[in-house]
């Protein structure tokens, strides 16, 4: 299968359904909407990843989350190779000097670890949340992976119409291609080379 656009997803969604009644037609933008909500909390693949910077100004501790912001894969800096996770409580727990090796998130900031007296620059990889389809018509993951969208979508359109076992059945194709998809990702990013254990 292959859909060019969301006009197009939304034809096969329907097309599946098997449904012409403007309950579900006028419904189908909903269950495109909450299926990419499930994509997003699920699907982490190379593709996703945005490379950028964040700027700690002096004088205060924390940083807004880019606001596609999925999960960090890696941070650091000029002064550190890597900056690891804490959780928030551990974070205020840490003496007044700080540890610029830790960072937290809360509240849709990324909290640093010390105050820096001068502008600090933290170098970024993030999973980034592909562009819902109503806005950008179409994106990199919907050409990657039709189906993925299609079956998320079939999903929350079978909750929504109280069928448990047509949910479950497009729930299961979801998460199969789903594995399929992460496989395929990791296969891609080694080959050609050994796979190495980072040194702890």
């Amino acid at each position: 299968m292959a859909f060019a656009s969301y006009v197009d997803l939304q034809a096969s969604v329907q097309a599946w359904l098997a449904r012409s009644d403007a309950l579900v037609i006028n419904r189908i933008p909903d269950f495109i909407r909450l299926g990419e909500e499930r994509i997003g909390r699920k699907l982490r693949v190379s593709g996703m990843v945005q490379i950028t910077t964040l700027t700690i100004v002096a004088g205060q501790n924390w940083v807004a989350l880019p606001t596609d912001w999925l999960a960090f894969e890696r941070i650091d800096s000029a002064t550190r190779s890597r900056i690891e996770y804490m959780s928030p409580d551990a974070l205020a727990d840490l003496p007044k000097s700080g540890d610029d090796s830790k960072y937290s998130i809360e509240g849709g900031r990324l909290l640093y670890g010390v105050t820096p007296i001068a502008d600090t620059v933290l170098n970024v990889r993030y999973y980034q949340r592909p562009p819902f389809l109503a806005s950008a018509s179409s994106t990199w993951l919907l050409t990657a992976s039709p189906s993925l969208y299609l079956y998320a979508a079939l999903a929350e359109a079978s909750l929504f119409l109280k069928s448990p076992d047509e949910a479950s059945r497009w729930g299961q194709m979801f998460e199969k291609t789903l594995a399929e998809m992460k496989g395929a990702d990791e296969g891609a990013m080694i080959s050609g080379s050994r796979l190495r254990m980072r040194p702890r």
